[in-house]
């Protein structure tokens, strides 16, 4: 985590408050968007570009970008050398940037997110701290939240907790060839033993599930069908998002016809409603040609997933390694 006096320093830094039109309230977390969090990579990212025009060894000897992620850029540039990467930096001009730091990093960081040492560094040099220093600053006391409740986002379940109960209904393919899709309410709700725990009803069988937590921006959820040996893992893109309202995601499943193992595409809608009785509405089958209310949420998802492309990954079943041939 930034120590405590890297991050005042940094929410006190005119250049930062300028670019928010002193809009924002560091104090106040819930305030903090990825757009703020964005503007304020986008002055730091420019400054950092002036900082290495001046002191290219900044570059040269990894101080704020490391060895592979340099030769990654060489690469993806089609450039030969640090000195060719120097002047395509000088060649970019007033409005382009380059990403020393993302605003996703950033953001990640004030929720008490590890910092690396290289965008540690980043920060350091714009806020222009004498390399003397570095070190100080480098082993200065991680920020400790005074707010509890701030200070227990820290750990993955507490932010599903936080943020992510609720009743959901999940839209995805069938597996029977039909081209139709299934809408079935999916409850994500923490039990009296302090646990995330997941219901669903899934073409007329109960799952039963569990929240394992979020890494890399992923919501992980394993679920076991209550009616014969089968279990569901899902992997739910949410990134950063505190308000989530569509998830994007993926199943892995059997087929119903083959019961060979499959991969489907998931949608997640979270319902305003906190209704007690949501897990008794029954799951619904949607035609791939029915007519839908234009506008609706049933239309906006189905068209989605019909849009999406390859909505259903098939495997094969077992071969010797001569049949491949």
């Amino acid at each position: 985590m930034l120590s405590g006096k890297l991050i005042h320093k940094i929410e006190s830094c005119s250049e930062i408050l300028t670019a928010l039109s002193y809009k924002i309230d560091f104090a106040d977390k819930s305030a903090l968007t990825r757009t703020h969090f964005n503007a304020i990579a986008k002055v730091i990212n420019l400054k950092i570009t002036l900082e290495v025009l001046k002191n290219t060894n900044l570059v040269e000897t990894y101080l704020i970008i490391g060895k592979q992620n340099l030769e990654m850029q060489l690469l993806k540039l089609r450039l030969n050398s640090v000195a060719a990467f120097i002047n395509y930096l000088k060649n970019l001009g007033e409005y382009r940037v380059y990403n020393w730091i993302s605003g996703k990093t950033l953001q990640s960081y004030w929720q008490g997110g590890d910092a690396k040492y290289v965008k540690l560094n980043v920060l350091l040099v714009f806020l222009e701290i004498p390399f003397k220093d570095w070190k100080n600053w480098q082993t200065e006391k991680s920020y400790q939240n005074t707010n509890p409740e701030i200070s227990e986002q820290k750990t993955s379940l507490t932010i599903v907790k936080k943020y992510f109960l609720g009743n959901y209904f999940l839209y995805y393919p069938k597996t029977d060839d039909s081209k139709n899709y299934i809408k079935t309410p999916f409850i994500i709700e923490e039990n009296n033993r302090g646990e995330v725990v997941v219901q669903s009803i899934s073409e007329g069988h109960k799952y039963l599930g569990e929240v394992t937590g979020i890494r890399d921006g992923c919501l992980y959820i394993n679920c076991q069908n209550i009616d014969f040996e089968e279990i569901e893992q899902y992997v739910f893109n949410v990134g950063l998002e505190t308000k989530p309202e569509v998830l994007f995601g993926v199943s892995n499943t059997v087929s119903v016809k083959n019961r060979l193992a499959v991969a489907l595409k998931n949608v997640l809608v979270k319902q305003k409603s906190a209704e007690a009785n949501f897990n008794t509405i029954d799951e619904i089958e949607i035609g791939s040609n029915q007519i839908l209310e234009t506008g609706t949420e049933e239309y906006l998802i189905i068209n989605y997933l019909k849009n999406a492309g390859n909505p259903i990954i098939v495997t094969q079943a077992c071969c010797n390694l001569a049949d491949l041939g």
